[in-house]
This record gives structure tokens, sequence and C-alpha cells, in this order.
């Protein structure tokens, strides 16, 4: 047992995290847990029938700290393996934490002091920090309630191995992860749990999420994809849509920020928006002002990217004015005209929010 800790019955945070032959990262997350400014904590790790080094590193932390709690069990999965970490976890609070991501030192007691403080939130997250085979990128996701449940019709809004949830409000409403949702299995929680809680992020980096090949959204990109497709959909179902295929399509593709650059899928665009926002004032499945400024946000940037196309695109910005002008200050909407008078392509890099930080 580390020196000046001892095992407590009710811990305030309960740590999950699944792993599934993870001996390479797996040191350097557990450390970056026992590293954290707020001690009162336990690290519930389930172990999902791994081949390599994993059991005798957990085995051996555990040893060295009775605050970590392994349990090895036959492969079932990941969300199986998530559901498990919940059931045995003690404290008020359940921090998710992924085991080739790095938690930084204060992240711990930064989530649960903002979590006293707002007692009507029920999940909270944080910015993040991308590392590994990638340049280095902050990830800066919503950060009030309004905007996440806006943001969720296209996407995760919220950085899973960051999130802090209130252990309460899963067994309460059983808001367990759901197997069916194949590798977006937190995107489907969040949008479950949206009709239940409000959501935050804390506009500070708290976690490092490291990206390399062998990580869960890239080695299943394409099951992943498939799971948020359906997400989106039950989404586009509460607002009482049921889309054609093409504007099925079309949504994907704005949801995944695969854009072209052509004034017909501009127009095509704007007419999806416009079908959004006209739902959405029928069946008030959003709070009306933010979504708008969550379409215009999207529609400035699907904009912006197109500038090459000339006048052309500006002329068909302006063809939503509600959208135009929600978004962008005046400087931005003159940048933006000089951009289409010059046909400058601004050859813009997104990032999508929230896929592939399981």
């Amino acid at each position: 047992m580390l020196k000046g800790h001892h095992v407590l019955n009710s811990p305030r945070i309960s740590c999950v995290l699944a792993v599934w032959n993870g001996e390479t990262y797996l040191p350097e997350s557990i450390r970056s847990i026992q590293a954290q400014t707020f001690h009162d904590w336990e690290l519930i790790v389930v172990d999902d029938g791994s081949t390599d080094r994993t059991s005798q590193i957990l085995d051996h932390f555990q040893r060295e700290d009775t605050r970590i709690r392994v349990y090895h069990q036959s492969k079932q999965g990941l969300v199986a393996s998530l559901n498990q970490g919940i059931l045995v976890a003690r404290g008020e609070y359940i921090a998710r934490m992924d085991a080739d991501d790095v938690s930084m030192p204060d992240r711990l007691t930064t989530q649960v002091e903002y979590l006293n403080r707002h007692q009507d939130i029920g999940i909270c997250g944080s910015w993040i920090e991308t590392f590994g085979v990638d340049t280095s990128k902050v990830v800066e996701y919503p950060c009030d309630d309004d905007a996440i449940r806006c943001q969720l019709l296209f996407a995760s809004s919220l950085a899973h191995p960051s999130t802090m949830f209130r252990r309460k409000l899963i067994l309460h409403h059983q808001l367990f992860y759901d197997e069916r949702a194949v590798h977006a299995e937190d995107y489907d929680l969040w949008v479950r749990a949206s009709q239940h809680t409000r959501f935050a992020n804390i506009p500070a980096i708290l976690l490092r999420y490291r990206v390399h090949p062998q990580q869960v959204g890239r080695r299943h990109e394409s099951t992943m994809e498939e799971s948020s497709q359906a997400i989106r959909l039950s989404q586009l179902t509460r607002l009482g849509i049921s889309p054609a295929p093409e504007e099925a399509q079309l949504h994907h593709y704005l949801s995944r920020w695969q854009l072209e650059s052509s004034t017909t899928f501009l127009s095509a665009t704007r007419a999806w928006f416009d079908k959004l926002r006209d739902a959405n004032r029928l069946h008030r499945v959003y709070p009306d002002h933010e979504f708008v400024t969550a379409l215009g946000r999207r529609w400035s940037e699907i904009c912006s990217s197109a500038s090459q196309e000339g006048v052309q695109t500006a002329l068909e910005f302006w063809r939503a004015p509600r959208l135009a002008t929600s978004a962008w200050s005046l400087s931005q909407h003159l940048k933006f005209v000089v951009k289409c008078i010059l046909r400058k392509d601004p050859h813009k890099k997104f990032m999508r929010m929230g896929r592939g930080t399981d």
C-alpha cells in the first residue's frame, strides 16, 4: 500500500477503467490517477480477458495501492466491462478513464468542485489535448448545457474519457451503456441521458487523449460510424423527421465534416437546416435560440470551407439570414466576404468532436 493512503469504504470518486491488451500505455494511465491532487478515490479496473502483460501489470499496482481494485474476466467487450465497473463502484461520482490516456493532476479536484457547485449538472466533461502520432491539438467542446445537447444532433459533444457523472443518476434512470450502440456507446448514453439531466464541459484541459493506430476508434471506425448514424436518425425521429435517403446521407456528411465545395451542396445544406429548424420549432426538442446558433455556427464553417467558389458562396450564405447572423461577428463576416472575392481556399481542417474518444 502506498504510504499515506488507506482503504476507504466509500470513496468520493470511483474511477472506472476497462482495458484489453493495454500493456503499452496502461502504467502511465494509472499513475496519472495516482498523481491526482484529490486523494479520496478508488480506481476500478476491469481486465477484459487480456492476453498480454496487462493482468500482471494490474496485479502489481493493486498490491502496491489498495485504492486500486482489479476485476479479471473472460473477454466480454467494452460495454459489458464498463457496466461491470459502474455496478461495483462505491463513489458518489464516477469518473471515466481509458487505458491509453493521461489525466491532468487537477482533473478530479476540478470536476468534483464544479459538480458540488452545480447540483443541476449530472454529467461533466472537459476540453482535451490530443497527443501521440499526430500533431498535438486542443479540442474545445461546447461548455453549456444548451450548446452540448444541440450538438448531439450531429455528434458526441463530450470527450468520453474526460467525463465525470453522478452515480445515483445512472442507477436511478438505469443509464447503463447499451451493447447495441457498438463503439458509439458514449454518444448513445449522452443522448439518452439528455432526457434526465443537464451537461457541462469545463473550459480547461483536464485530459490528454492519446492518438495511436491501435485505439478503438481507429480500428473500428466503420462500425462506430454505423452506430453513430443510427443514433442521429433516432434524434431526427424525435424531431418528427423521416428523412429521405439523400437527406439522411447529407446529415451524416455534415456530421462528419465531409463537405463539398459547391453551391449545389450549400443549397442542399441550407434547405436541410431550414427543415431542421422548422421541425424543432414544432416539436421543441432543443432550445430554439441555441439550436439556431448551433446550426449557424455549422453553416458559417461550411460556407467558409467553400469560399474558393467565389461570390456565389457569399450569396448562398446570405440566403439563410438567421443562420448567417447567429454565429459570426461583423469582422468575421467581412473576412469571409474578402475570402470569397479572392476565391481563397482556407484548407480548413475540422476535428470531429467526441468520436473516437471511447
